[in-house]
């Protein structure tokens, strides 16, 4: 007799663990090593059952087992089950599922990646540049923010350790993509990385020079949070985006989440700040002259704020010293 069907062994959350085609009748199914189908239960007898040719269909007939038959959930014995495409048995703790040839089938899901630019940078070419530029705006990043004498150790020093982290990001990534999409894409995220990075420096300059140009210091800090954060979620967005074959909309809600966690991360540290620090808190903000687009504060303005801080730390220091 020909293939009559497939028998399926299934978990509880009806996941196939175990899929063999019927090639003949009967069918016999059981814990002993020369059924056709063996089955690891001890809750299963050594010939529990097998499928019989019928009239009707294929039939499921118990053996006369200990623990007996039942129809998927249900609670009734049952010596004789007639086995339709997706009937379900239940035999000791194991769950079968019957399926037979001419079961019509689903049409196949689109695949949201078939089509997707994201693939596009699972490629040597994007992965080498967004190192490259990531290794740039590192090095711009010290030359420009360092006061002292530039060298090569020191530049090498302050790059090498922060492009093994974004090798070891893409690598973690990589890791979680191929456990859960069975896809390595490892450039993709390494390319996903590193332009993450470029956009962290360059966002950061951004908000430098603006911020002297208008000389708005007190919202620096606010606009590297909330930028930190887009970026953040946008990197997210992108690793998950490799990963997921769902849709990008149902990407946006985690991705979301972990830029406010970051949002909030950097603002909570400062809001318990003491007024006066014995720490010197230097802004990095000095620019070239040209780059001032407001006139900032004059010598003397300098000089009067200057002794409104020392009047307000010596009031607080006398404050102090009264307490008991």
């Amino acid at each position: 007799m020909s293939c009559v069907g497939a028998l399926e062994l299934i978990d509880r959350s009806g996941h196939v663990q175990q899929r063999l085609r019927i090639e003949r009748l009967p069918f016999r199914v059981g814990r002993a090593l020369d059924n056709d189908l063996v089955i690891d239960d001890p809750y299963v007898c050594a010939h529990h059952g097998e499928i019989r040719a019928h009239d009707g269909g294929p039939l499921w007939v118990d053996g006369g087992s200990q623990n007996g038959s039942f129809i998927g959930n249900q609670h009734e014995r049952r010596e004789r089950v007639a086995l339709t495409s997706g009937a379900e048995l239940r035999i000791g703790h194991t769950h079968l599922r019957f399926r037979s040839l001419d079961e019509e089938l689903p049409a196949a899901l689109p695949d949201p990646l078939a089509g997707s630019r994201w693939l596009g940078l699972d490629r040597f070419g994007w992965a080498a540049g967004a190192v490259v530029g990531s290794l740039l705006a590192m090095v711009s990043d010290q030359v420009l923010g360092s006061a002292q004498a530039l060298r090569v150790g020191l530049l090498l020093s302050a790059v090498t350790p922060a492009l093994i982290v974004l090798a070891l990001w893409a690598l973690a990534w990589s890791l979680v993509n191929r456990v859960v999409a069975h896809r390595f894409h490892y450039l993709g995220h390494l390319a996903i990385g590193g332009l993450g990075v470029v956009a962290s420096n360059l966002a950061e300059s951004i908000g430098g020079y603006v911020g002297f140009a208008f000389t708005a210091d007190p919202w620096l800090p606010a606009w590297g949070s909330f930028s930190g954060a887009l970026l953040v979620s946008a990197v997210i967005f992108g690793h998950l985006r490799l990963i997921s074959r769902g849709r990008a909309r149902q990407l946006l809600l985690p991705a979301g989440l972990v830029g406010i966690v970051f949002l909030a991360l950097t603002l909570l540290p400062g809001v318990g700040d003491p007024p006066f620090s014995s720490e010197p808190n230097l802004s990095g903000t000095l620019k070239p002259p040209y780059a001032a687009l407001r006139r900032g504060r004059s010598a003397e303005q300098y000089y009067q704020d200057a002794a409104r801080v020392f009047e307000r730390a010596d009031e607080a220091a006398e404050a102090t010293a009264g307490e008991p």
